[in-house]
């Protein structure tokens, strides 16, 4: 066993990965294995959660359309998740069933529905619900609930499908009734990550997961809190709020490495992000919500910017570039505000114009390119003047932006929506 905070033996985690080769879809034209493993100067790759490991939704390389907006494809999906993965013109996205499509025109070129776990009878019909993906090496990874179509959950399992053809490679039952919560998986070349429910015996809290790329257990660890939010990866550590603070773990091993902020509060998703060097946190406990810089090596603090108590509620760190960390908050008029990353002082504010009748999504961000993407629109990171915005048919869930990869937004909501354009 790696590390020193597991909590059951690798023999016992083991006897939970099942290894198979049954896929159900119609297979279509996959992506080349030998050419799968993200590579994040790519304008064609988002492959996880917020684009990459250190879920810094930032791609300074990558292609989105700057003008000419219009809809290139609308497909429904049941459930979808804010998450979705973009490999070499494939989409990959989460939901009833795990589907990908043709980032050119939207067909499903396979489809995956995992098996529902062999349980006591529930009382009622349990669907599956998988949660946003994450693609490396030509594999697909996933968490997914089994509970009835209203809510609830009775089960829950992590996947690895082939990403060509759809079929299962090896799946994990881990049996965690007592919450729907689960982190989205980050891959880096050679681990997989997530947190993991454990029954419920376990309470409210996680365990942190470390696999290899093959489902072997390299590492477990209690969380003493329900955090649900993204792992954030960088320089083979990673990032995570508790109860007790900013916990920073070794990749390989699991082992603390540092831990800062011990009097910070953060909601259970309020998920840090790191990038070229810093991690960005968001304390949002009483009296307002807080953002603070510490540095990724040592969790020394750099700065901190606070807000005033009625911008605690739908908060976060957006993205982030060289001079700029972008904020989202959703109790303030503004739909972004930009700090700036040295010394966390406000540089702008800026809010994207309604139309009368229509809405622009304003959730979720990505820093692509040249521009900041901001829902369905885009703006200028150095003044945050709107560049070009579209609207969409509200949905009864909202719409939030999903990735930006290849010359194309996709916006996620009841459905996926890509939108194309001009990509001077």
């Amino acid at each position: 066993m790696k590390g020193n905070a597991s909590m059951f033996s690798r023999r016992s985690f083991l006897k939970r990965v099942v290894v198979g080769s049954v896929g159900i879809g119609v297979v279509g034209r996959g992506l080349d294995r030998a050419t799968a493993a993200p590579d994040q100067q790519s304008g064609s790759v988002w492959s996880q959660y917020k684009a990459d490991a250190g879920q810094s939704a930032r791609l300074p390389a990558g292609i989105g359309p700057t003008g000419g907006i219009q809809e290139a494809w609308t497909v429904s999906h049941d459930r979808i998740h804010d998450g979705v993965a973009v490999v070499n013109q494939t989409v990959y996205v989460g939901g009833k069933t795990l589907v990908a499509l043709n980032a050119q025109n939207g067909t499903a070129q396979w489809s995956f529905e995992p098996a529902l776990p062999d349980i006591d009878d529930p009382g009622e019909p349990l669907i599956p619900d998988v949660g946003s993906p994450a693609v490396i090496d030509g594999t697909v990874y996933a968490n997914v609930w089994f509970g009835p179509y209203d809510g609830g959950t009775y089960d829950t399992a992590f996947i690895a499908v082939d990403a060509n053809t759809g079929e299962r490679q090896w799946r994990i039952d881990t049996g965690g009734a007592s919450s729907r919560s689960f982190a989205p998986p980050t891959v880096t070349d050679d681990t997989v990550l997530t947190t993991m429910p454990q029954g419920e015996g376990y309470g409210d809290g996680r365990m942190v997961t470390a696999l290899d790329l093959d489902g072997t257990l390299r590492w477990q660890t209690w969380l003493d809190n329900p955090y649900s939010g993204s792992l954030p990866v960088s320089e083979n550590r990673v990032y995570i709020p508790t109860a007790s603070g900013v916990r920073t773990l070794d990749l390989q091993t699991g082992s603390t490495v540092w831990t800062a902020l011990p009097q910070v509060q953060f909601q259970p998703a309020a998920a840090p992000l790191v990038s070229d060097g810093t991690v960005f946190v968001a304390e949002t406990a009483e009296p307002g919500v807080t953002f603070i810089a510490l540095d990724a090596a040592t969790g020394n603090e750099h700065w901190r910017t606070a807000y005033a108590p009625d911008a605690r509620y739908s908060t976060g760190i957006g993205t982030v570039d060289n001079e700029r960390v972008y904020l989202q908050m959703g109790a303030v008029d503004d739909d972004v505000i930009a700090l700036d990353r040295a010394d966390g002082s406000e540089r702008w504010r800026a809010a994207i114009d309604q139309p009368d009748r229509k809405h622009v999504p304003t959730d979720g961000m990505a820093r692509v390119g040249d521009l900041l993407y901001v829902g369905g629109a885009a703006v200028d990171p150095t003044d945050g003047s709107t560049v070009w915005k579209h609207p969409l048919p509200v949905a009864g869930y909202g719409r939030e932006l999903s990735a930006v990869a290849g010359g194309r937004v996709y916006v996620g909501g009841q459905g996926l929506t890509a939108l194309t354009g001009t990509t001077e």
